[in-house]
């Protein structure tokens, strides 16, 4: 633990000595601070060392995302954080776990985004709470209260009024099973997001705010959009055998494809679709140590 305050004495130190230099090189002397530290959060053996630094990652990612022009800044090296611009550029996203000794993980997130009436760039930090969220299906949730997960893709469909955004999510949860999350976030008020809209429709009566698959970790999953069709495809998840079912951690790919379509401001749910995609697939940059979407 002493190593770690040290280090981080260091670190304080050298940004310091380079804060009236240009932003380009402030902003590297940052991501070159982030990068260790976003490893030590990562690779540490133990999670109280784990949590040390991930107290200094939000500490100095914080201090930079506060300066104007970072919002412009890629921080590519930062191979340990999912980094997620909004397909119309308002707003991205810093997003990283933290596994715990038990094997399961907790999540964290930034919000960058623009604030056009007051003209400048702000944060918001998003607490991940899924563990004590019971109905995670039809919650309202806000970013105090988060079911949180690696974001890995947001869906924006332009139209008239209020800007809803459909996020994708990658959660490893306990090592037994893992979970795929479709959810909506949208700004509210000042400083304010929101998660979960009734607008995931199986049929006209019933409805959920979000929409979690769940299934065996030693098996993979998909769900990704497809933007040509404007549809959420993703696998029909089965028990693996009779007397399985609602053990989701059981729960497999059966072969074919359900989806959610996207009309009129709703995601309508379609079963067994074709999967194919003609067009060009959004590709994603696989993080190390096993963020990876697929």
């Amino acid at each position: 633990m002493k190593k770690i305050i040290i280090f981080n004495i260091c670190i304080l130190y050298s940004l310091s000595a380079f804060s009236q230099k240009g932003n380009n090189q402030l902003f590297s002397e940052y991501e070159d601070t982030l990068k260790v530290i976003a490893d030590r959060v990562m690779n540490l053996p133990f999670e109280a060392e784990k949590r040390i630094a991930n107290d200094a990652l939000i500490e100095y990612l914080t201090e930079v995302l506060s300066y104007e022009k970072s919002f412009n800044y890629h921080f590519d090296s930062l191979i340990t954080i999912s980094r997620i611009k909004s397909p119309d550029k308002r707003f991205r996203i810093f997003n990283w776990l933290l596994k715990k000794d038990n094997n399961t993980f907790e999540y964290y997130g930034i919000v960058h985004y623009y604030n056009k009436n007051k003209k400048k760039f702000e944060l918001i930090t998003l607490t991940d709470n899924s563990n004590n969220i019971r109905t995670p299906e039809q919650e309202n949730l806000d970013a105090s209260n988060w079911y949180g997960g690696i974001i890995y893709d947001i869906i924006y469909i332009k139209k008239p009024g209020k800007k809803y955004y459909t996020i994708l999510l990658w959660d490893g949860n306990d090592g037994y099973s893992t979970k795929k999350i479709i959810d909506v976030m949208y700004f509210s008020g000042k400083k304010k997001i929101k998660f979960g809209l009734p607008i995931f429709k199986k049929n006209a009566k019933e409805s959920q705010k979000r929409i979690i698959f769940q299934y065996d970790s030693k098996t993979t999953a998909s769900v990704k959009y497809n933007y040509e069709k404007q549809e959420i495809i993703f696998n029909n998840l089965v028990p693996q055998r009779k007397g399985l079912e609602g053990l989701y951690e059981f729960y497999i790919p059966e072969g074919t494809f359900n989806s959610y379509k996207y009309k009129n401001g709703k995601w309508w749910f379609k079963e067994d679709v074709d999967a194919r995609i003609k067009q060009k697939i959004k590709k994603y940059k696989k993080p190390k140590r096993g963020l990876s979407p697929n």
